[in-house]
């Protein structure tokens, strides 16, 4: 155990089956950890169903390892399911990608290893939508139970300031959980400049105060999850393995992908319906139809994320009936809410040229193999390229970039208010929309800006299919965009709270075919406008010191892209379309809302309408909020186990 075969699991009988330990969603992270801390009753057995591999064999899996590499696996099919949006009718019909990770540990193993904490209002507003419990007093409390935080030695970085290494208030707990998180070993010179030393502090920014308490507002130094001494990435997986591997009464099944949630009764009936057991398939090739099942005594909870979860609760019979009865599947709980309401973080790179007498390193030299080489035999010191990070974050109102805040969201009350008055919104959503208007007002953190040594940034178009380009670039690639020999730097810009909402929904009765995903991307054109305003205000970080003074001064060169022929706002626009991309942060599908505002799951993510199936994964997130949400996904499985367990405190 945990690891078992097929004939310990077909026609077999847990008291909790889990469908995820990682494949499909930063959510899978949840899975794992679920699991953890429901095998810490040894009277339960506890099931969980992977789709993907295991990836046991991490010594020979780099791409996964090093924490220097990340977003290496993205369109790679070892690691990624690569989901694809439908054609978006407010980006001129493009499909935009959406990686998932595929195997045990999920996205975590394939994430950027960011570890931030959304402030404090985010997550009140859970609560204020009829969630009791779900607010940021207890958020906090479950905070540091997956984690532990080990101080890296300021001495490491000498040209840091120590104040930057001060983001964890060292009068509380340090964690008590298995995962490590700590600073990378090796923080590059660029984003020293850009973050402490300290061009967003010469534009008029302060230091976060509390970043992992709530007050995110302003540019601090974030975490990642990374161990303290081997220097490696840590995921769900290597979490568990720190603690649960060894228990007898954990079964992992690998290659399990579950098709649907088997049942007793329907909700039709008057009464709610049981779970008894998860059908699904067994490393299945195209043609390979077979299914088995396992039975369950007390629980099944999904965990296959935002993407997948509403698919199975779908093939299950509970969704929509207009949806269920386009893929012919019998209705057992009739629930609108199901693929609705989803929510995104959208993202995109403007990347900058630096001067040819810059001497500190970037990732850019890993486009040559010589590089390579010596930063992969540095890395085994705990040194180089590979042992670096994302770490410059800042959390911003929109008033704060831009004089037209105001206005702007003045236009998007005009327009929800009439919306609310023609009776265009489904139950719940009026209420979701007029907390954002209060939060906006209150100067909402709806601007992120993050940052890195290298190039991440588009029109991926132009160089080869897939936004996996624009990673490579900075990277492998032998693309000669960028120039050779050149360093570069990008400004990425987030943004937190888009007004938009999207569907995810089953579009066939086979679970192997992909869910039809629309994000409805600037449906509203307030999220359009926002990010115009980021890109304007990337353009005034680049000519600010002293990112400024390492810039290139060439006005040929110096903006690989978008470049100086982008200037206008409609060009701007078109722009965006093309290089923007999501951030999946995918949440909303499964949304903790009131059944009559079209909920899905109750306060304790049991789905409406039945006795034993509950959701723990980012789909049950009912407003988005401001942060990466790797580390949410591990407290809100954290949250659960005690709500499974009766020790919740509301």
């Amino acid at each position: 155990m945990p690891l078992v075969s097929l004939d310990l699991v077909a026609n077999q009988t847990f008291d909790y089956i889990i469908i995820g330990g990682g494949s499909i969603n930063i959510s899978q992270t949840a899975g794992l950890t679920l699991a953890s801390r429901l095998s810490e009753n040894p009277a339960w057995s506890v099931l969980v169903l992977e789709a993907g591999n295991s990836h046991l064999d991490l010594g020979d899996r780099p791409l996964i390892t090093r924490p220097g590499q990340f977003g290496m696996q993205i369109n790679n099919p070892e690691y990624d399911w690569a989901f694809t949006t439908v054609p978006q009718k407010f980006c001129n019909n493009k499909e935009y990608l959406w990686s998932r990770g595929k195997g045990l540990g999920g996205t975590s193993a394939m994430n950027f290893s960011i570890w931030t904490l959304p402030p404090k209002e985010d997550i009140d507003n859970w609560e204020k939508l009829g969630n009791p419990g779900w607010n940021h007093k207890n958020y906090q409390k479950y905070s540091t139970r997956p984690v532990t935080y080990t101080p890296l030695d300021p001495s490491i970085n000498p040209s840091v300031p120590a104040e930057a290494f001060r983001v964890w208030n060292d009068a509380n707990t340090r964690g008590e959980g298995p995962l490590h998180i700590t600073h990378p070993r090796r923080i590059l010179d660029v984003d020293i400049k850009m973050n402490q030393a300290s061009t967003l502090l010469n534009m008029g920014f302060k230091r976060s105060r509390a970043p992992y308490e709530g007050d995110t507002e302003g540019t601090y130094l974030g975490l990642n999850t990374v161990h303290p001494t081997l220097h490696s990435r840590e995921f769900a997986f290597t979490a568990m393995q720190a603690c649960a591997l060894q228990r007898p009464n954990l079964s992992i099944l690998t290659g399990a992908e579950a098709s649907r949630i088997l049942s007793s009764s329907s909700s039709e009936s008057g009464n709610d319906l049981e779970a008894t057991g998860v059908e699904f398939s067994y490393n299945a090739t195209t043609n390979d139809h077979e299914s088995y099942h396992a039975h369950v005594r007390r629980e099944v909870i999904l965990s296959a994320g935002s993407l997948k979860s509403p698919q199975i609760l779908e093939l299950s019979g509970i969704g929509r009936p207009d949806v269920l009865s386009k893929i012919g599947v019998e209705v057992k709980v009739p629930l609108d809410g199901v693929g609705e309401n989803v929510q995104e973080h959208l993202f995109f790179g403007c990347s900058f040229e630096l001067r040819d007498d810059y001497s500190k390193d970037t990732y850019d030299l890993l486009r040559n193999d010589i590089e390579r080489e010596k930063h992969i035999k540095l890395y085994s010191e705990g040194q180089g390229i590979y042992a670096t990070g994302m770490v410059h974050f800042a959390f911003m109102s929109l008033k704060k970039i831009t004089p037209d805040a105001a206005m702007l969201y003045a236009a998007e009350e005009a327009r929800v208010r009439q919306d609310i008055k023609e009776k265009k919104y489904p139950p719940g959503l009026a209420e979701q929309y007029e907390l954002q208007l209060q939060y906006n007002r209150a100067d909402a953190l709806d601007c992120e800006f993050v940052s890195l040594s290298g190039v991440l940034s588009g029109p991926s178009e132009l160089l080869y299919p897939g936004f996996t380009a624009s990673y490579r670039l900075s990277f492998t690639s032998k693309i000669d965009l960028p120039r050779p020999g050149k360093k570069y730097y990008t400004v990425i810009a987030i943004s937190n709270h888009n007004f938009s909402r999207g569907t995810v929904h089953s579009t066939s009765n086979d679970p192997r075919e992909f869910p039809a995903m629309d994000p409805h991307y600037f449906e509203h054109d307030i999220d359009l406008q926002i990010f115009i305003e980021q890109f304007k205000y990337i353009r005034e970080i680049a000519e600010t010191a002293p990112l400024k003074d390492i810039i290139s001064d060439d006005p040929a060169t110096r903006e690989l892209n978008p470049g100086p022929g982008v200037q206008t706002d409609e060009q701007i626009t078109n722009w965006l379309k093309q290089s923007f991309d999501t951030a999946w942060h995918t949440t909303g599908s499964l949304s903790m809302l009131p059944k009559d505002k079209n909920g899905v799951v109750d306060p304790k993510l049991k789905v409406y309408g039945t006795k034993n199936i509950r959701v723990v994964d980012l789909s049950v997130v009912p407003l988005q909020f401001a942060a990466h949400t790797q580390a949410t996904a591990y407290i809100i499985a954290e949250m659960a186990a005690d709500i499974i367990k009766g020790v919740f405190v509301s």
